[in-house]
């Protein structure tokens, strides 16, 4: 029999993504540290992003009936007998995929880790940690959500050639250079007789979720490792160039800013490094700026506005050195 609208009033077709049941709108895993190429007791400053995300959400719904939906991500430190020795856990990428039918694409934003309870390398084995969150709103049909641990990861540097990353360019082999979430090297007596410990980074649990009709609040952002050195300030400062670039770069060196990059915040350590700044477009430079010095302020934050895709940064003076360099992008979904 047919309804008035030419619908079976038996039909059970799933009208919206989250309608069928049988579909799991809630996953959680534990992602695990990859091991640097040096082997698991040497930081390494290779590119390791991790293989095989773990898919957290796999949904689907007919193509014509995609609907917005709200994905919220959460990370936390694992406490108990899966992890006796609790070290530093590393940065978290979310990767949502949605879009319409076969038309989707995708955009990574961090999941901040929660805080806890303890020491910065030790957490109290008797509070729960608490999850760090990040939300994110799409019109989709089809919602793929992956959570990867990015141990170790150094973005490379665009129109080198090889995908090498900014200390690879500098020929840095230095066993205290170390990744985002890399091991750290703790120095536990003083000289002169000096002893340290590797503090490892530890496993997380990552958490999705999806829901309709919700109403975020949250920011969301991406953070692009550019060179992260020792993290006592032991680690080799490098100029912010690329020595023999190719591509016709001069010595700039450029990343790709991720899909929805709304604004772009320059971290660098010193501060007083000044950095000179050029956006390109996919062809050709459309905005320049300086990075001054900026000891006791926050750093600044620009807007990308247009087509621009492409960062490019430069030291201003072979003096102008960094022992941390990171860009954080504001995402807007």
């Amino acid at each position: 029999m047919m309804g008035p609208f030419g619908i079976g009033r038996n039909s059970r077709e799933s009208a919206h993504l989250l309608d069928n049941a049988e579909q799991n709108i809630g996953n959680s895993t534990t992602l695990l540290p990859e091991v640097g190429a040096l082997g698991p007791l040497v930081p390494s400053f290779t590119i390791i992003p991790q293989a095989n995300p773990a898919r957290l959400l796999a949904l689907s719904g007919p193509s014509d009936k995609g609907q917005t939906t709200t994905i919220v991500m959460t990370a936390s430190r694992l406490i108990g007998a899966a992890n006796p020795n609790p070290g530093l856990p590393g940065p978290i990428t979310g990767i949502i995929e949605y879009g319409s039918g076969g038309r989707f694409t995708r955009i990574e934003f961090d999941i901040p880790v929660g805080p806890f309870l303890g020491a910065i390398n030790q957490a109290s084995t008797a509070v729960e940690p608490q999850d760090g969150c990040a939300i994110v709103t799409v019109p989709t049909s089809v919602l793929r959500a992956y959570a990867r641990y990015d141990n170790l990861l150094i973005a490379p540097v665009l129109g080198t050639g090889g995908g090498q990353t900014l200390a690879q360019l500098h020929g840095v082999t230095d066993p205290n250079l170390m990744g985002p979430g890399g091991p750290v090297l703790v120095n536990v007596s003083p000289p002169p007789a000096p002893s340290t410990i590797i503090v490892p980074s530890e496993p997380v649990a990552v958490k999705a979720m999806a829901a309709y009709f919700t109403k975020p609040r949250s920011k969301v952002y991406k953070t692009i490792n550019c060179y992260i050195s020792n993290e006592t300030g032991g680690g080799p400062a490098v100029s912010v160039w690329a020595p023999g670039a190719v591509g016709g770069y001069g010595n700039y060196v450029f990343y790709a800013l991720p899909t929805g990059t709304r604004s772009v915040r320059v971290l660098r350590f010193p501060t007083s490094a000044v950095l000179n700044v050029l956006i390109h477009d996919n062809v050709r430079p459309v905005d320049y700026f300086i990075l001054p010095h900026t000891a006791n302020s926050n750093a600044p934050s620009f807007d990308i506005v247009g087509n621009q895709s492409i960062i490019g940064l430069n030291s201003a003076t072979s003096g102008d050195t960094v022992v941390m360099l990171k860009l954080v992008c504001e995402i807007g979904i």
